[in-house]
Formats: C-alpha cells, sequence, structure tokens
C-alpha cells in the first residue's frame, strides 16, 4: 500500500521533467529563428549566386537580426537565384532608395548569412522588392583556394630558403666561400683598422688646417685694420679724397681733349672729321694691291738678280 502510494510522486516528477524540456526546445526553436509566432513580411531578393547559403541562415538589418532565409531557388527566366527572406514586420519600410543585400559571413570559416543595408534613410523607401541592389558574393571556396595557393607558394619559399642555408652552411657559392673563408674576416679586420688610421691622420689634419686658418684669419684682420688705420700707400689710397680728387681732374681733362677731337680740331680732330685721309689711305691700300699682282704675274719685271 505503501508503494502504490508513491507512484502518482514519481509521476509528477516525469512530468515535470517533461514540461522543462518541452519548455527548453520551444526556447531553442525560438531563439534559432525556425519559428515564428505572429506575422512576418516575405522579402524577395535575386543573386547571381549564393554560393554556401542554405535555408534557416540568418537575416541582419544593419548587423542586426531580423529574420532567416525561407526560401532558395532558381528563378524561371534565367539561372539568378532567387532568395526568399522573411523578416519582421516593419523591416520593409526600413528599407530605401538605394538599399543592398549581401551575402557574407561574421568571420572566414563562419556560416553565411544575408545582410541588409537600408540606404538612405532621406530617400523615400522602395516599392519593390526589384529595388533592392544585391552584392557580390564572396564565395569561401574561391577564398580558400587562394589561401591554399599561398600557403604553397610559401612552402615553396620556406623550401628555397632552406636549402640555401644549407647551401650557406656548407660552403657553397660565394656566400658560403664567403662565410667558410677566414680570410675575409681578417681582410675586413685590416680594412677597418686603416680605416681607423685614416681617420685618425685626417683629424690630425683637421686640427693643423683650422690652426692655420685661425693665424690667417688673424693675418687678414691685421692687415685690414692697418689698410684702414694705418698710413701706407693703401691706407692713404682707402682713407685720403687725393687720389679721389686726381681721378676726378683727370677725367675732365680727358673730356676736354675728346671734346676738342670731336670738334675737329687739331691734328687728330682733323684726321677724324676729314674724310680725305681716309680716301687717300684707301686709294693707297688699292694700288699696293694692284702692285702686288703685277709683281706676281712678271717678278723678273721688277726684280732683277745678279750672282756676280
Amino acid at each position: 500500500m505503501k508503494r502504490t502510494g508513491q507512484i502518482p510522486f514519481m509521476g509528477l516528477k516525469i512530468g515535470i521533467f517533461v514540461f522543462i524540456a518541452c519548455a527548453l526546445l520551444l526556447w531553442a526553436t525560438f531563439q534559432s529563428g525556425s519559428f515564428r509566432l505572429g506575422k512576418e513580411e516575405a522579402i524577395v531578393v535575386r543573386f547571381p549566386s549564393v554560393g554556401g547559403l542554405e535555408e534557416g541562415a540568418v537575416v541582419r538589418l544593419n548587423g542586426v537580426p531580423v529574420g532567416i532565409v525561407r526560401d532558395i531557388s532558381l528563378t524561371q527566366e534565367g539561372n539568378e537565384v532567387a532568395v526568399k527572406l522573411g523578416v519582421k514586420r516593419g523591416t520593409r519600410a526600413r528599407l530605401h532608395e538605394g538599399a543592398s543585400a549581401r551575402i557574407t559571413t561574421v568571420g572566414f570559416l563562419a556560416e553565411l548569412y544575408v545582410e541588409l543595408n537600408g540606404g538612405n534613410e532621406t530617400d523615400p523607401p522602395i516599392r519593390s522588392d526589384a529595388e533592392i541592389t544585391p552584392g557580390l558574393l564572396a564565395d569561401p571556396a574561391v577564398m580558400m583556394n587562394k589561401v591554399k595557393s599561398m600557403a604553397d607558394t610559401l612552402d615553396i619559399l620556406l623550401s628555397n630558403l632552406t636549402t640555401a642555408s644549407r647551401s650557406l652552411a656548407h660552403g657553397k657559392g660565394t656566400l658560403g666561400r664567403l662565410s667558410q673563408d677566414d680570410r675575409l674576416y681578417e681582410q675586413m679586420v685590416s680594412l677597418t683598422h686603416e680605416a681607423t688610421q685614416l681617420t685618425s691622420r685626417m683629424n690630425e689634419n683637421q686640427e693643423r688646417i683650422s690652426v692655420r686658418l685661425f693665424t690667417l684669419t688673424g693675418t687678414l684682420d691685421s692687415l685690414t685694420y692697418q689698410m684702414q688705420h694705418g698710413n701706407g700707400t693703401v691706407a692713404r689710397l682707402l682713407n685720403s679724397d687725393e687720389l679721389h680728387q686726381k681721378l676726378a681732374s683727370s677725367s675732365a681733362r680727358l673730356d676736354s681733349i675728346l671734346a676738342i677731337v670731336e670738334s675737329g680740331k687739331g691734328t687728330f680732330g682733323r684726321m677724324m672729321a676729314d674724310t680725305a685721309l681716309f680716301d687717300d689711305t684707301k686709294a693707297l691700300v688699292a694700288s699696293m694691291k694692284r702692285l702686288m699682282a703685277e709683281i706676281e704675274k712678271n717678278p723678273k719685271k721688277y726684280l732683277k738678280f745678279s750672282v756676280f
């Protein structure tokens, strides 16, 4: 009798466990988005390709989940893919002209989802689903092929580096011989020593040159002082007005002489003003040319030579 009295309590515990399990199942169903209470809006976007997108994938608007992918099928007119999106009510009103939809992933190996971009909020809302511009899909397979190609290239590069390192370690090639030959080290040490000596000599010469330049500067300063304040010829020329006065007087005399010459007075003036001297000189030169031509034609007529 006592055992039969415990059976209803065990059944109650089992019922509680079943209720909790059903509640967790419903909660998981709501979270996954495969079941929705109430009405939802349907938006159809045509993509040239969807890659690995599957039904049940999440739909996000500016990063916020707003629905799921309900259906994926080929269009009757061609090979485009019509993706039917089940989104919350009011989502369509948030899509304005210039809105777009693209298939992307959160990470490199994450599941694909549909990302909606609402466009410019200042523009009017869209009137049909055809106004939504589909974005190009980055196919994960293509990306994996590119990564694989990069990995293969890196592998080849590492293999070549390994081969080059082995050749260098065994003293093969120019770099290998240089790394294994001690003479290069000795020559580098000698070159460094010679460079150090050359630098030391340059420093010594620089000090000597500096001393000589300092001495020369002092000499120039002394000479300049003597030229400015001394009693020598240069100082007198620089400081005395006598030279200036003599030069001015000489310039005045020269101007008067040139004025006389230009006026045609005196010998030089008559020579410059009278053209007869120029004409006579011209005639004389012409006569000399004719005489020289006659002598070249008949030298015996003008030149006679006798030995005895």
